[in-house]
């Protein structure tokens, strides 16, 4: 079995088993976003945003953000809800509406969290590297994505 393979395994089990725990929908989005931030050491930051009223509000991360409210269409999170779409950005440089939370982010991927069909928020990862984030990186979260859902739906008051 590959790296990369155990790894998504090993953030799977452990993410399940804190959903499972009984703890508060804060306490397990802020372990799993933590568990997901310590797994690669080239991710610089790393949340979940939430959808509530229509707008996406910063929940668990690993440091505060610049934009702890984002509109829809706005940035790179904003579009991904707008779209209705994931969105690897390689270098953010070249993103027009990119909303900056460190003059060092190069790279970015936004996984959307769906619950019975809803975007109901979305994991937000930055790096200081360009081309951070590949196909597996969207893969792992988006398989991370289905196990937070309902604790994501939750926390959003949905």
């Amino acid at each position: 079995m590959g790296e990369r393979t155990a790894l998504t395994r090993d953030l799977r089990t452990e993410s399940e088993r804190l959903v499972a725990s009984g703890a508060s929908d804060e306490e397990v989005l802020d372990g799993v976003v933590r568990l997901v931030h310590e797994a690669h050491p080239s991710w610089d930051w790393s949340g979940i945003y939430l959808m509530k009223g229509g707008v996406l509000v910063l929940g668990p991360s690993t440091a505060t953000a610049d934009h702890d409210r984002i509109e829809v269409g706005e940035g790179v999170c904003g579009t991904a809800v707008a779209e209705a779409r994931n969105q690897v950005v390689e270098d953010v440089r070249e993103i027009e509406n990119y909303l900056a939370c460190s003059i060092h982010t190069r790279s970015e991927i936004v996984v959307l969290i769906r619950h019975e069909g809803r975007i109901v928020g979305q994991f937000d990862i930055d790096s200081d590297e360009v081309g951070a984030f590949t196909a597996e990186d969207e893969a792992l979260l988006e398989e991370l994505a289905g196990v937070v859902a309902p604790r994501v739906a939750s926390l959003a008051g949905l």
